[in-house]
């Protein structure tokens, strides 16, 4: 590979923000806009949506400079014979990804290498494109499937086609060692294993001067899905909290599947409104304002692979209260919050006290400073710049 030469990244991704859900792989699209800072970058995102008259399916298509995200939308199958169904779905994928190809083609033109973002099936698309035409890939992984709490990886044949894809793989990265750890568990082996973190834009992130206040507040940032994120639990820690000092209020940020079921709880708990406010889903300029009027971050999760609003928060200079789960403990410690064991409400609430006493005492300079030497988006970028190369180069 020729060093003057600018690499074309394809970027494929089981998830990827679109117009019916925008913070659906927010992550994934990160990498790609970090990645771009180096290199051309077109995205390619594959999304099934229900059938249409036309039955045909629609096409985004999107270039900013040397930015392309093509996001194709195919009629999804209502067939749900199991093995008729099975494989008709499968077709109709392939036949969506025949046709995205071909836009990229159109669009982008030739691509170096392939990076695949969240398995199975994009990295099975990418293997024959290096079976069959010699493109080499890269796999990214974030999904915490393979962690043992979220017990989310399973399929005979899912795991076969999984270990072909890993394996044939230029590098794997991972968001954590901890994921890392859980992949090769599961006998996803590869010889070129490396840690790449999520990113943070510390251009927005960033901190600010507040008026010292008599009220403290803490935020909750997510995807209100309760099975992971444990708000439920958040919730009743709060409600125990209530009652032993007033000075605090939380604010959850956020939409998802479970909000209204917990916006009812929170009122049931008498806290709605009172102790805890439901804001809403938050983007851009907006939610970095949660960051900066806030005093520290919590998260109960039952399971994460690593949580990017924890670098956010660490980019404005807040410290964090966490559940010990996933790859957190890579990044919290007593310099940078408090971690707390899973499930428990006792430590929890204790954390919360601490952390209201005391989350001044945290070096708000030294939390920037670890995310924008590590997790900034000229960082990132660089580090999958290198590997394509190295990729390239074999």
């Amino acid at each position: 590979m020729q060093e003057d030469k600018k690499i074309k990244v394809l970027f494929l991704s089981a998830w990827y923000p679109s117009k019916k859900d925008p913070m659906l792989g927010l992550f994934v699209e990160r990498h790609a806009r970090a990645v771009s800072i180096y290199c051309d970058v077109c995205v390619l995102y594959i999304l099934p949506v229900k059938r249409r008259k036309n039955k045909k399916p629609s096409i985004e298509i999107k270039q900013e400079g040397n930015f392309t995200e093509i996001i194709l939308y195919y009629p999804a199958l209502l067939c749900e014979i199991p093995v008729l169904g099975t494989l008709y779905k499968t077709y109709k994928f392939m036949l969506a990804y025949k046709k995205g190809f071909r836009e990229v083609k159109k669009h982008f033109g030739r691509y170096d290498i392939i990076h695949v973002n969240i398995l199975t099936r994009t990295g099975f698309i990418a293997y024959l494109k290096n079976l069959f035409h010699g493109v080499p890939y890269i796999i990214t992984e974030h999904w915490s499937r393979y962690l043992p709490g979220a017990n989310a990886y399973h399929r005979t044949l899912r795991k076969i086609i999984t270990r072909r894809v890993v394996r044939h793989a230029s590098a794997v990265t991972t968001v954590t060692a901890e994921l890392r750890k859980a992949m090769l568990k599961h006998k996803l082996k590869n010889k070129n294993y490396l840690i790449v973190p999520n990113v943070v834009d510390t251009d927005m992130f960033k901190p600010v001067e507040k008026p010292a206040s008599s009220i403290k507040t803490f935020i909750h940032v997510s995807c209100f899905e309760d099975k992971s994120k444990n708000i439920s639990g958040l919730l009743t820690t709060i409600k125990s909290l209530s009652e032993k000092r007033t000075d605090f209020i939380c604010r959850l940020i956020g939409e998802g599947i479970d909000k209204t079921a917990l916006e009812k709880y929170a009122e049931n708990l008498g806290l709605k409104n009172k102790f805890v406010v439901f804001e809403g889903l938050k983007e851009g300029a907006e939610l970095v304002q949660y960051f900066q009027n806030a005093d520290f971050l919590v998260l109960f999760s039952n399971y994460e692979t690593m949580s990017v609003v924890i670098l956010e928060a660490f980019a404005c200079g807040l410290p964090v209260v966490s559940t010990d789960v996933g790859g957190i403990h890579e990044v919290v410690y007593d310099t940078r919050g408090i971690l707390i064991m899973k499930g428990d409400r006792h430590e929890l609430e204790l954390a919360l006290i601490d952390m209201l006493d005391n989350s001044a005492q945290f070096n708000k300079h030294e939390l920037r400073k670890l995310a924008v030497e590590n997790y900034s988006t000229p960082k990132v970028g660089r580090a999958f710049y290198n590997i394509y190369k190295k990729a390239l180069n074999k």
